[in-house]
């Protein structure tokens, strides 16, 4: 008799190893099925976050050329067109430096790529800042603009110190 007890022993001690060996597979495989899942939903939201921001960068680069106040002042940027002296575009002057200013604070708060809003932006804004007709009216010192300021100091610097990434496919 005493062997039947030894064995039921043995047999109920395999079959304890073996749930508990089941119950910890169960619990891994769970655990694993748990992290794809969250590195999917991760992956998803940096997906719609980066659609979103590109969304919202297309709809300022649209702004730029959709509004007619920020659309006259960019027609005459290149050339620093004598227009650009005239006192009607005072404000719609002011209302470009504020849009700059728009985008360079997004910039500086990593909401918008730094080398997509250099390229897309920064020449307009250096040739805003050194536009002597630009300049008429409107006090563009550092003090009073200094965001504007900063985000064209900025893209000058980007241009000298990494010409190779210009050539680089940007991202959002």
């Amino acid at each position: 008799m005493t062997e039947w007890s030894t064995f039921w022993t043995a047999a109920g001690v395999l079959m304890a190893v073996a749930v508990a060996l089941g119950g910890g597979w169960k619990l891994w495989w769970e655990l694993s099925q748990l992290r794809n899942q969250r590195e999917k939903q991760i992956e998803q939201q940096e997906e719609e976050a980066s659609l979103r921001r590109t969304e919202f960068f297309l709809a300022q680069h649209r702004r730029l050329f959709d509004d007619p106040n920020l659309y006259a002042v960019l027609c005459h940027l290149d050339g620093d067109d004598e227009k650009l002296a005239a006192s009607t575009m005072w404000d719609p002057k002011r209302k470009f430096l504020a849009f700059v200013e728009e985008i360079a604070l997004l910039v500086n708060s990593q909401k918008l790529n730094r080398e997509t809003a250099f390229y897309m932006f920064g020449y307009y804004a250096r040739c805003a800042r050194y536009g002597s007709n630009f300049n008429v009216g409107i006090e563009t010192a550092e003090a009073h603009w200094w965001v504007f300021q900063k985000f064209v100091l900025d893209y000058e610097e980007y241009t000298k110190t990494e010409p190779e990434k210009k050539k680089a496919p940007l991202t959002m």
